[in-house]
């Protein structure tokens, strides 16, 4: 019971996690106003996650590889707090900026836990788990940015934060609750951090599965910050929502669907190597064949096929990997990919002047994927 009550607590903080990062998102010029600042200013508040993220995603994980309980626990009450807090004082800019931070620090030690966890609680069932949480990882910022104006309306900046609190307040307490679930027996032996991390860089998988989730996750960031004035350079600007809703929302049908499939057929390999090369076709055509049907057409089908990637990437730390070392190998991976994506996310400023030179952008980053991609071993070489 306590186990099933700590992985429905997890998702849930893990889903409040992503919604406290985009709250202000949707309603960045009308919360800027109520609460005094520029729009610049609020930004921030999104900024302040992957800044973070960069900070503490490899000394959270060496943490919890040390101890996942305490750590996770740590990661699952600051993320609690960040998000509940905001209601005692909603339009305080100080106060919230306070909560914003808190929710910042406390994604690195949930996102990195999640193959620790799966591979010490589930590990039979250790793909799906993984895929539940990626699933919920995604939909709280879906959820947060589809619902944010419409809150806002109700009732401006304490509507908005309602919600996330209250999702934040029944995620930790089901955690608390079945925090024991994590007990001695799950733990692993410690190793001295200089060896591990020195094991850890020496993985060239690592390196690989960081380029490639780099790359991958730049051209999703890229898409949903810059689609829109892409498209009004060829008179669509304004089917760039519903065009990114609708690679999120094929990307949420595969994220359910494809990675427990993959895994259980050992084909994570050639699933990516398949994957960068149909989503580079598709962004070569949208380069050259820039209509509503085809935006919509080969967004989606790119968005079904790319984010089922991220738990598939997981997973396989969580299968090739010690379970003593897979916090810190998916923090070390997730900061190679984390340095690309924002290094690429800010470079196509320059590119976003026309639709063709931008979808070859995109086409680009995926084919250098692709040719990081061929150099992953496969999952039988590593198996046996």
């Amino acid at each position: 019971m306590k186990t099933k009550l700590l992985f429905l607590g997890f998702a849930l903080i893990v889903f409040a996690s992503q919604a406290i990062w985009v709250t202000f998102s949707p309603i960045l010029t009308y919360a800027s106003r109520d609460l005094g600042v520029s729009v610049t200013v609020l930004g921030f508040f999104a900024i302040a996650y992957p800044i973070f993220f960069l900070v503490f995603t490899v000394p959270s994980g060496i943490l919890i590889d040390r101890d996942l309980r305490k750590w996770f626990l740590f990661g699952g009450v600051v993320t609690f707090a960040g998000g509940s807090l905001r209601v005692v004082m909603p339009d305080s800019f100080s106060w919230l900026l306070a909560c914003q931070l808190l929710g910042a620090l406390g994604q690195p030690f949930l996102l990195n836990a999640f193959v620790p966890y799966a591979s010490r609680l589930y590990e039979k069932s250790r793909p799906l788990v993984v895929s539940v949480l990626s699933f919920s990882m995604y939909l709280g910022t879906v959820v947060a940015l589809a619902i944010g104006l419409q809150l806002y309306e109700a009732g401006g900046i304490m509507m908005v934060s309602l919600p996330v609190a209250a999702v934040s307040l029944v995620g930790i307490i089901l955690i608390l609750a079945g925090s024991g679930a994590v007990t001695n027996s799950q733990q692993v032996a410690r190793r001295n951090i200089r060896d591990e991390m020195k094991s850890i860089i020496r993985r060239r998988d690592l390196w690989i599965l960081g380029m490639v989730l780099g790359l991958g996750v730049a051209v999703f960031d890229n898409i949903s910050t810059w689609l829109q004035p892409v498209l009004q350079t060829v008179g669509l600007g304004q089917i760039a929502g519903l065009a990114v809703a609708a690679t999120i929302l094929s990307g949420l049908v595969g994220v359910v669907l494809i990675p427990n499939v993959i895994a259980a057929r050992n084909k994570r390999t050639p699933y990516l190597r398949a994957i960068v090369l149909v989503v580079f076709l598709s962004f070569l055509t949208l380069s050259f064949l820039t209509s509503e049907l085809s935006i919509f057409a080969l967004l989606a089908l790119s968005g079904l096929l790319m984010l089922p990637a991220y738990p598939i990437i997981m997973d396989w730390i969580g299968r090739f990997h010690e379970k003593e070392v897979q916090g810190a190998a998916t923090g070390f991976m997730s900061l190679v990919s984390r340095v690309l994506t924002s290094a690429f996310t800010i470079l196509a400023v320059f590119v976003i002047q026309g639709a063709q030179v931008y979808f070859t952008y995109l086409a680009v980053l995926i084919l250098g994927a692709a040719v990081f991609v061929f150099l992953l071993p496969k999952d039988a070489n590593l198996a046996s």
